[in-house]
């Protein structure tokens, strides 16, 4: 079949896409006797567009997908859906508000999350991720809870999971506790207000509405100022004593050097409550509203901040406020303030095992490697253990029941898998005799997507072995320390193994301006968009192009437009091969007459393969499209297309049969090589003119094409030739296609030996009756009989 005149992008990706999808076209088959190579790929969560972020993620293990493929490897490239927690509940209690039921709240997040699926997961088709779609889940299964639950249970008989009161992060806008890892730092100015304690000390806060919460007042051992200071202060407006102690910990260069300790203010005040036995004053309600604080309980943080600065100063207790910037650490999901809250919880015993973790980490293959200090870094400074709990409606329930009167938790049985506690009573007693209460609280949904490996593998009624550990994760940088973390942590206690052998990390997507790409800062551009204005083939090329791993990406349209015009070229490169091959006939003893360029074109060819196996062997995805784009843009066309064209019109049937030996088995492997980035114009050209998928598994060119390196420098320095022939003929006003009479190639006297094996293509290419070579030295030269 022939190709069409024109190629139509948009036509043939959409009709790809769907055929690929209706055939289940990437089926993972787990009785191959192919070796596996299983991708742990990301279940996003379904809050919106499938984005350009989502984009760059996909197509980076998307690429070694369709690569292992071609190199034989069974793929199993599944897709799962991370549907429980803050993301989908923030966006169904913007759209209906907080006032639903328990189960009304639940339908409402059940009904979002398939709704947007809907939306993202035909997005995902159009861009020819090569998905196994009979192995999608999702969190919210029933046998997706069961295998969280059966983690759970199997974490607490080993005796790694405890409940107790601790202060914990806490959002008061989602009125539940979080873990460190959902937090972001965000800068801020405020005000430093210095206020007067009682006997004459001051001390200089940015939290005067924690006052009523302060039990202590610290300062330096080595401070002079305070080396007679009294053993109490009192806390004003409250006037109640508290005493003064001094600590090593506290900063004598700021403020004061007076430090007071608050209930809890940030973590440094949990430190302080500990080592010196302080008393603990909750300080406000699971929504931020102050509380133990006579007249100010119920007020919010900043309106009670308002308050307490406006009574300091009218009793002459406040000395004076200055400008500070300030760094406060805000919930990942809903951009609030957090606070710290004394909360009784479920934890996670972690912070005990960083040494294991690390050397779980040192044993699996990071790329970039870079990435590796980034998860060290956050594992050594590890401070807590893990708080799992979550006081929300939406996600998996923690399978446990807690005895009202001793304490005791109780656990069930793994065959009475899954369970909800809030609503199920528990199948046994307490030995004290007390009533067991089901816990109402949810996992943290870091707890769902930290078993994925285990879950690709069927674990735990149906696991495979094989399966397991996985031969790549991929991932972004901003969840290293959540993704990452918890999934080795996890896993590695739950089988004894890190959960995969690679792991690549991608950076986020930035607009033009340099800045993460956001709606609110205009720079956002959406993945349809790109889809509607260059196709899929072109958008895919953009990830690859636009940086290197574990880098932020900038979307540069100019850069979707160069992969776009880099298709074109492909296509229309194809065409020409097409036409030029027609009637030809492979050697049946797979020999011909090979002129230099031939051999030269082969050569370079199999050099290009080397380069760009060896780059997505490393995940190097520029590296490896920049090699291709190199060799097939301008050796493959501007230089060998051009060489060939006299000879597959012309009368030598030997010359025109190694020509088009050459033109149809550079194609192929250039296909080939470029099938893992645009699959669609490949798999259109390589149908219609090879026959077949160009994605046939284990069809990953071997090639024994080799030259020496004279071939290279004559080829090479007779392309300069012939370049320097176009110049100067622009230069003297005559047409390219002007054939002269007489030409002079001046060059050193062993090159001009060698151009006597390239004679032909000279004087065919560059038009020239005749040709004289003239030996001198220095670079090479043209004269022509014009001049």
């Amino acid at each position: 079949m022939a190709l069409p005149q024109k190629y139509d992008a948009n036509e043939a990706e959409a009709r790809l896409a769907q055929k690929w999808f209706a055939e289940s076209a990437h089926a993972f088959d787990p009785k191959s006797a192919k070796p596996f190579y299983v991708i742990d790929s990301p279940p996003p969560f379904p809050t919106g567009e499938f984005h350009l972020g989502h984009v760059i993620n996909w197509c980076y293990f998307e690429f070694a997908a369709r690569y292992r493929r071609l190199r034989g490897f069974e793929v199993l490239f599944p897709q799962g859906w991370d549907c429980h927690g803050f993301p989908t509940e923030v966006k169904v209690e913007q759209k209906f508000g907080r006032n639903l039921s328990r189960e009304e709240f639940r339908a409402k997040c059940l009904d979002w999350t398939r709704t947007v699926v809907g939306t993202m997961k035909p997005q995902m088709v159009r861009m020819g991720y090569s998905i196994d779609w009979s192995r999608e889940y999702w969190t919210i299964d029933p046998a997706y809870t069961k295998a969280v639950q059966h983690s759970l249970v199997k974490m607490f008989e080993d005796g790694l999971i405890y409940r107790g009161e601790h202060p914990v992060l806490w959002c008061p806008s989602c009125a539940s506790a979080i873990a460190k890892a959902e937090t972001e730092e965000l800068q801020r100015e405020t005000k430093l207000n210095t206020v007067r304690f009682g006997g004459g000390l001051t001390i200089a806060t940015t939290r005067p509405e924690m006052l009523h919460a302060c039990v202590a007042v610290l300062y330096h051992p080595g401070d002079e100022r305070y080396k007679n200071a009294p053993k109490t202060t009192l806390v004003p407006i409250f006037n109640r004593e508290v005493p003064v102690i001094a600590d090593n910990d506290v900063d004598k260069e700021f403020g004061t050097g007076l430090v007071m300790v608050c209930t809890f203010g940030d973590n440094t005040d949990v430190v302080w409550a500990k080592r010196h036995s302080l008393p603990v004053i909750d300080a406000f309600d699971e929504r931020g509203r102050l509380i133990n604080s006579g007249k100010y309980d119920g007020l919010k943080a900043a309106e009670a901040r308002e308050r307490v600065i406006s009574d300091l100063d009218s009793s002459s207790l406040l000395v004076k406020q200055e400008p500070l910037q300030q760094v406060v650490k805000i919930h990942d999901r809903c951009k609030h303030a957090v606070e710290l809250k004394r909360s009784r919880q479920w934890f996670i015993k972690v912070a005990q095992f960083k040494k294991e973790i690390l050397e779980a980490a040192d044993s699996i293959n990071w790329v970039p490697p870079h990435s590796l200090q980034m998860f060290r870094d956050w594992t050594e400074g590890l401070e807590w253990d893990w708080c799992i709990s979550r006081q929300r409606v939406f996600g998996t329930p923690l399978p446990f029941w807690y005895c009202d009167s001793c304490g005791a938790i109780v656990a069930p049985k793994l065959e009475e898998l899954p369970v909800d506690p809030a609503a199920d009573e528990a199948q046994r007693k307490c030995k004290c005799g007390g009533t067991l209460v089901g816990e109402k609280g949810i996992c943290d949904g870091w707890v769902d997507s930290s078993i994925t490996p285990l879950i690709i593998a069927g674990w735990p009624d149906k696991f495979n072995s094989k399966l397991y550990p996985a031969s790549l994760r991929p991932q972004g940088t901003d969840i290293i320390r959540t993704w990452a973390f918890y999934t080795i942590f996890r896993c590695l206690k739950l089988t004894g193994k890190p959960p995969f052998k690679d792991i690549v990390i991608n950076g986020m997507v930035c607009g033009e301006d340099g800045k993460k790409m956001s709606k609110s800062l205009g720079n956002y551009v959406e993945a349809k968009e790109v889809l509607a204005k260059a196709g899929a083939d072109s958008l895919r090329q953009w990830a690859a192009l636009s940086g290197s791993t574990g880098k932020d990406n900038v979307f540069y349209w100019k850069d979707v437009n160069y992969a776009k015009s880099f298709v074109n070229k492909v296509f229309n490169a194809s065409k020409f091969v097409e036409k030029s091959c027609e009637g030809f006939k492979p050697a049946k003893d797979g020999k011909y007459a090979l002129r230099l360029t031939d051999k030269w074109i082969l050569a370079r060819c199999a050099q290009t393969l080397e380069k760009v196996e060896a780059a997505l062997d490393g995940y190097e995805y520029y590296a490896a499209v920049t090699a291709l784009y190199d060799f097939f843009w301008h050796d493959f066309c501007d230089y060998y297309l051009e060489d060939v064209k006299y000879r597959v019109y012309g009368t030598d049937e030997d010359s025109k049969a190694a020509a088009q030996y050459a033109l149809r088995s550079v194609l192929h492997v250039c296909l080939k090589m470029l099938s893992p980035f645009a699959p669609f114009v490949t798999e259109e050209v390589h149908r219609n003119m090879y026959g077949g998928s160009v994605h046939e598994s284990g069809s990953w060119p071997k090639l024994a094409w080799k030259a020496d390196e004279e071939t290279f420098l004559i080829v090479d320095s007779m392309h300069k030739v012939l370049s320097l022939m176009r110049q100067r003929k622009a230069s003297k006003a005559l047409s390219l296609n002007a054939e002269l009479d007489y030409a002079a190639v001046v060059a050193p006297e062993g090159l001009c030996k060698g151009f006597a094996s390239v004679d032909e293509e000279l004087r065919r290419v560059g038009k020239v009756k005749t040709l004289e070579f003239k030996p001198r030295q220095g670079e090479l030269g043209v004269e022509f009989g014009v001049d």
